[in-house]
């Protein structure tokens, strides 16, 4: 586990997720006269595949370990650019690596290659993050029930002022899905429902938040948005009705024809459907009307839990 600190953070900060099918980074820069208020100078996402297409034994394949080294290479190359220290980089790596029997020895490579040493953390530590993550950035809405699709594992959590009721992470996700039942609606359905059956009965009204790629690609495709702006991406509401016409858009083109939707990166034309179809069995399992959509998943709680103090507009 990563330790908690209430000390300032240093004049530049940068946080690393690891995660099954997207590497991202996340850059901030502390304000010259409060080094509590922190901007984002730079916010990269790469779709890596690094969980897609184990080997039979649940490890990590080599064209996956490659993809991811070349952007973590790419991350740190930048990280030296900007200035950033190897002491202020909070990085966690989550459902790929803490699955496959190799994961450990791909971080291990990472850590020689390119100075970059993301924590293993457990579903569970990662439901947390990502739920205080989304209590920092909608205090107002609270209570929240957050919902974090990921490409192995998906986190819930019922998030109050200072505290969850409750947080799992269910060991489905968009890779997974899409791998089992493809686009298929009726059985991506299905399989969501079976999945869901794991996850606490929510009876209360709280205010949904869809954080990470599918939901953020989600609303790109529904609004046309053919480039990524995090500030038009950042708390926009998105309604149920948007995400159920645009994946009934998506499931009816092929992939390729997909990857050439704008605001759907090639990389997860195979997925998007499936990581929908989860969107749409919490939507449905708590009746709601809409969401919050987010693009601070667990690298934002990370730096929450270290720097409690620190402000990020």
């Amino acid at each position: 586990m990563i330790p908690a600190g209430p000390h300032e953070p240093p004049s530049r900060v940068a946080l690393l997720d690891v995660g099954t099918n997207t590497a991202s980074l996340s850059v901030l820069f502390a304000d010259d006269l409060d080094r509590r208020r922190l901007r984002l100078a730079e916010d990269l996402h790469v779709i890596t595949g690094l969980g897609r297409h184990r080997d039979p034994d649940g490890s990590l394949s080599e064209e996956g370990q490659r993809r991811a080294h070349v952007a973590l290479g790419h991350f740190a190359g930048r990280l030296d650019t900007l200035g950033v220290s190897p002491d202020a980089v909070l990085g966690a790596a989550t459902s790929a690596t803490r699955e496959a029997p190799n994961g450990r020895d791909f971080l291990d490579q990472v850590a020689e290659r390119w100075g970059l040493r993301p924590a293993v953390i457990d579903g569970e530590e990662e439901a947390e993050l990502v739920a205080l993550a989304q209590e920092r950035s909608f205090r107002r809405h609270l209570p929240l029930l957050v919902l974090d699709i990921g490409g192995g594992s998906t986190e819930m959590a019922l998030r109050g002022r200072g505290r969850s009721d409750w947080a799992v992470s269910l060991p489905v996700g968009s890779v997974k899905l899409a791998e089992r039942c493809g686009s298929d609606v009726e059985a991506l359905d299905a399989a969501v429902a079976e999945a869901l059956q794991e996850a606490p009965v929510v009876r209360e009204r709280p205010t949904l938040v869809g954080v990470a790629g599918t939901v953020t690609t989600s609303l790109q495709v529904a609004r046309g948005m053919a480039t990524w702006d995090p500030e038009e991406v950042q708390g926009a509401r998105m309604t149920r009705q948007e995400v159920d016409e645009t994946r009934a858009r998506l499931a009816a083109l092929s992939p390729e024809e997909r990857a050439r939707v704008p605001g759907l990166h090639p990389g997860r034309a195979d997925l998007i459907v499936a990581g929908m179809s989860l969107l749409l069995g919490v939507m449905d399992r708590i009746d709601a009307p809409d969401l919050l959509v987010s693009d601070r998943g667990v690298r934002f709680g990370l730096l929450w839990r270290r720097w409690p103090l620190a402000a990020v507009p």
